[in-house]
């Protein structure tokens, strides 16, 4: 009996293998191979914005970036491609563009060393604009708020030369 219950799971084994197993393996290749071309279209995309501002074509770059973030809701380089947009933005004084886009960056990954940078050069665009007086509330953010980051001493820097223009 022991003997004739091994073969029938033997046979079982078998089946199971020939018929489950090797469809919900190649599901699985399935699903990673699309995961992988996302990842490598997700890659060209923001790629190209670089290439392009590698060249210094910084409306394509622009409209490349944009693409970007429409498409790719969870892309791996949002971060960047904000941060890209803004600094466009910025070096074209421009400064409005580049808050609404830092603020974007801001409020995605505001948590992270990127997200405060770039509510950091917000308060750099304010100063930039006159506003003193924002630029300050947004630095004192930081030093309250973020005090383990690498800006709260820039913010804290910031601070003081609004103080000393000032006066």
């Amino acid at each position: 009996n022991r003997i004739r219950a091994m073969g029938t799971i033997r046979i079982l084994l078998i089946i199971l293998c020939l018929t489950g197993l090797p469809a919900g393996l190649l599901a699985a290749d399935e699903s990673r191979e699309v995961q992988s071309l996302d990842a490598l279209a997700d890659d060209l995309k923001f790629q190209n914005g670089l290439g392009f501002l590698k060249i210094k074509k910084y409306d394509k770059a622009l409209e490349t970036f944009n693409e970007y973030l429409e498409i790719y809701q969870s892309g791996t380089h949002r971060h960047e491609a904000y941060r890209h947009i803004a600094e466009i933005y910025f070096n074209r004084m421009e400064y409005l563009k580049a808050v609404d886009k830092y603020r974007a960056l801001y409020e995605e990954f505001s948590n992270t060393e990127s997200g405060v940078e770039a509510y950091y050069n917000i308060g750099l665009c304010y100063i930039k604009m006159g506003n003193e007086k924002k630029a300050a509330e947004i630095f004192n953010e930081i030093v309250e708020n973020h005090g383990d980051s690498a800006y709260r001493q820039q913010a804290e820097l910031q601070l003081s030369m609004i103080d000393i223009l000032g006066e």
